[in-house]
């Protein structure tokens, strides 16, 4: 083949690679955008079923254990007030707003009704909002339930994003007064992960 013969397929071979190529790569797009979709798809599904679980459980908790989705119930309600915050005024003012639903003994000891002498929350223009709790009781009778509680706060400063702090507390709950006998901060809660096994 002569070199001009060479020139000329040369010329028809780099378009017709070009189409090949980009043909391979569409399909390779397709693939994976499927894949994708039902990747999203199963996890509708699998959340859709986690829900439907956790609302059974919720059920269930209602009928066999009454005074412990009573705390569970009042404790949220507690939470909700308490680590709800935009502004000093409400940080001032959420001890009032908590009281009726703890004993005086709770007012009296816990750090969640402490003063803020030094206006942290002006001083700092943080914002904070209560995310969600984890209860885990440890102990339910007809007098008293007894638990831990994970408290999830999302919180951030001006535009920032939002970071998530855990308060732990062992809390008390008296059924027939229907008040949290018990509200003890022990502390925040790290989660700590390897992303090599994520």
């Amino acid at each position: 083949m002569s070199k001009v013969n060479k020139k000329i397929a040369l010329l028809w071979a780099i378009p017709v690679l070009m189409v090949v190529a980009g043909l391979g790569f569409w399909l390779a797009t397709q693939v994976a955008v499927k894949t994708h979709q039902s990747a999203t798809n199963e996890l509708a599904v699998q959340q859709s079923k986690l829900i439907n679980k956790k609302s059974k459980v919720g059920t269930v908790l209602d009928s066999k254990q009454p005074n412990v989705s009573a705390a569970s119930n009042l404790l949220d309600k507690l939470f909700t007030l308490d680590w709800t915050i935009a502004s000093q005024k409400e940080f001032d003012a959420k001890a009032k707003q908590m009281t009726p639903y703890v004993t005086q003994d709770v007012v009296k000891n816990s750090l969640d009704f402490k003063a803020d002498p030094d206006k942290m929350i002006k001083q700092t223009g943080v914002v904070m909002t209560y995310d969600h709790m984890d209860f885990l009781p440890t102990s339910a009778s007809a007098t008293e339930v007894n638990g831990k509680v994970i408290v999830f706060v999302k919180s951030h400063l001006k535009d920032s994003a939002d970071a998530t702090t855990r308060f732990v507390y062992n809390v008390s709950y008296n059924p027939k007064t229907n008040l949290v006998t018990q509200l003890d901060r022990i502390g925040t809660y790290q989660l700590q992960s390897d992303s090599s096994v994520l």
